[in-house]
């Protein structure tokens, strides 16, 4: 498997949880809205403590549904965030 760098620091210090872990918000929120059976894999950098959330295939080809909307480039801003 190849292994990113830290997108933070550049740290190749990488790990990547063994189980994966629900994004229902049992004590948050709930992270993948509409798919009540999501669940990610966390990587985290051991130089400075990136963490980082990846959905499962099965949740990401779900996205397309009526509940998600794709981000297409030139967006109102960053990430198709707009100013309120």
């Amino acid at each position: 498997m190849k292994v990113s760098k830290c997108s933070n620091c550049g740290g190749a210090d990488l790990y990547r949880s063994v189980e994966s872990t629900s994004a229902s918000g049992r004590f948050g929120p709930d992270l993948l809205p509409q798919l009540p059976m999501a669940r990610f894999r966390v990587v985290v950098c051991k130089t400075c403590g990136l963490t980082s959330f990846f959905a499962q295939t099965v949740d990401t080809e779900a996205l397309s549904g009526p509940t998600w909307e794709r981000l297409s480039d030139g967006a109102a801003g960053p990430l198709g965030l707009t100013r309120a």
